[in-house]
């Protein structure tokens, strides 16, 4: 994708069903870019806004609005840092340290980001409750650790090989095909539990 800035956004005055970003530099980016109408937020006809890229549901490149720019001041709205957690269905959650329950994050909102992934999520108000949206995956920003996997049928723990008392808990749906006493590589998605939680990411033998 290619890096977002500022731009116009175009909405469309019959039916309001969907608009087009309209970049300043059309020949860069090869033409416009596909808005829905979920995603304008308050943006209107002419307003400098500030977008991400999404995945095409359509024929063109598709955009979505994360902030309006009026009278030289943005629109404020909230954002969370954390980590995203792949459930077996079409969603997921942003899990936050401070917070009993992550934010819920439906399956085309997540922006690709993938099970364990650190990123950054904008915070909406749905249906009288709090949802999230992706907005940027942090890439090579959590640390990993190599060990010996021991298997637990539902769930398991590497014990890194740099100490022995503090060993990463694995949830059944995260030990991605390793086996018991496998060496291991896992990255670590969690740490305020009184074990660290991670995913395995890779088999070392």
């Amino acid at each position: 994708m290619k890096q977002q800035q500022e731009k116009i956004v175009w909405k469309f005055q019959w039916g309001e069903t969907f608009g087009f970003l309209i970049p300043e530099d059309r020949d860069y980016y090869g033409g416009d870019f596909y808005v829905k109408k979920a995603h304008f937020w308050l943006a209107e006809t002419g307003d400098r806004v500030e977008w991400v890229e999404i995945k095409s549901t359509w024929k063109k490149p598709e955009a979505r609005i994360i902030r309006v720019f009026w009278k030289e001041k943005p629109i404020e709205q909230e954002f969370v840092e954390w980590i995203y957690s792949k459930w077996e269905w079409n969603f997921g959650f942003i899990d936050v340290e401070w917070l009993e329950k992550g934010f819920f994050v439906y399956g085309d909102k997540r922006n690709w980001a993938k099970d364990g992934d650190k990123v950054k999520a904008q915070v909406i108000d749905f249906k009288w409750k709090k949802e999230a949206i992706v907005v940027k995956v942090f890439w090579d920003t959590l640390w990993t650790v190599t060990g010996r996997f021991k298997d637990s049928d539902k769930f398991g723990f590497v014990i890194p090989d740099e100490s022995k008392n503090n060993d990463v808990f694995i949830p059944g749906h995260r030990k991605n095909w390793a086996r018991d006493w496998d060496m291991v590589e896992a990255k670590i998605i969690k740490t305020w539990w009184k074990n660290r939680e991670g995913i395995i990411v890779k088999i070392v033998n």
